[in-house]
């Protein structure tokens, strides 16, 4: 038999160790909760820290940006004003339009090697064409004094009206090919000096600035995304599709403008920011620059 006094003993120590367990996982609980705090909070941080950085870059590469489109809308203004450019338009004298351009735009073009006093390279053009009354292309005799292009890319320089102001746009180049470029296009309207009518446009196409890859911060990568398709180099052309398949599902369901979701590259999730902007092509429906 066991005595009452052992059987008392025996229950306060049994009671002692389940307090002592019982405080214990208390104890561990607290413990646990707080490091999860802690470590929410870490991760908060961080991922405002990494936000407000990635937003600091993008503004600034936003306003580097700008400042390029300004440039290029004034000199392609300036340029359109040229005298013998308008003369050759407005006498009807089509077939001196482009030997008269040739000398007129001579320092804009991308084949001659900028002096001092001229404008940056990166302010010269790949390629500029005419737009005659009804917004179709006019077809140069001579490709290659004012850039060439396949027929499927030029077909893109054209217009379902002459627009009233400038526009900047973007369109693809070798879009079936493996080596895609997209081009930057600025469309300066051209006015009559006689009744201020538009009577033609220069389209004139640069190299963008968003995909050379320079003054963007470490891992950023900037992209253009075009009819339905994203051309983002730096990546592989895999990572562009499944990228491109993630982007069209997400666009149509925000109305804004500009905004950010997260998205995975690589197996690994990034943050993108994108902005959509106008195209100057009055059939499309617009272009996204992604970051």
């Amino acid at each position: 038999m066991i005595s009452a006094r052992w059987a008392n003993k025996r229950r306060v120590t049994s009671f002692r160790t389940k307090l002592l367990v019982a405080i214990m996982l208390v104890v561990s609980a607290i413990m646990a909760f707080g490091l999860y705090l802690a470590q929410r909070n870490v991760t908060a941080a961080a991922q405002r820290d990494l936000q407000q950085s990635f937003q600091a870059e993008l503004s600034s590469l936003d306003k580097v940006q700008e400042l390029r489109n300004a440039a290029l809308a004034e000199r392609c203004r300036v340029l359109a004003l040229r005298p013998r450019i308008h003369a050759a338009l407005e006498d009807n004298a089509l077939d001196l339009l482009y030997p008269s351009a040739k000398d007129e735009l001579r320092d804009l073009m991308e084949s001659e090697e900028p002096s001092a006093e001229q404008a940056t390279p990166s302010l010269r053009a790949k390629f500029y064409r005419f737009l005659n009354g009804t917004g179709a292309v006019l077809s140069p005799p001579n490709p290659k004094d004012v850039g060439q292009l396949d027929p499927r890319t030029e077909a893109q320089l054209g217009l379902k009206k002459l627009p009233g102001a400038q526009q900047i746009g973007y369109i693809r180049e070798n879009s079936d090919a493996a080596d895609e470029i997209v081009d930057q296009v600025v469309a300066v309207p051209i006015f009559s000096t006689e009744t201020g009518d538009v009577i033609s446009a220069l389209v004139v196409g640069f190299r963008p600035i968003e995909l050379t890859g320079k003054g963007a911060g470490a891992g950023m990568k900037n992209g253009i995304w075009i009819n339905g398709h994203l051309h983002l180099p730096l990546l592989s052309k895999s990572a562009q599709a499944a990228l491109g398949r993630e982007i069209a599902t997400a666009l149509p369901n925000s109305a804004s403008t500009q905004n950010n979701f997260t998205v995975t590259v690589n197996a690994a999730p990034h943050l993108l920011f994108y902005k959509r902007l106008r195209d100057c092509r009055s059939s499309s429906g617009g272009a996204d620059f992604f970051h």
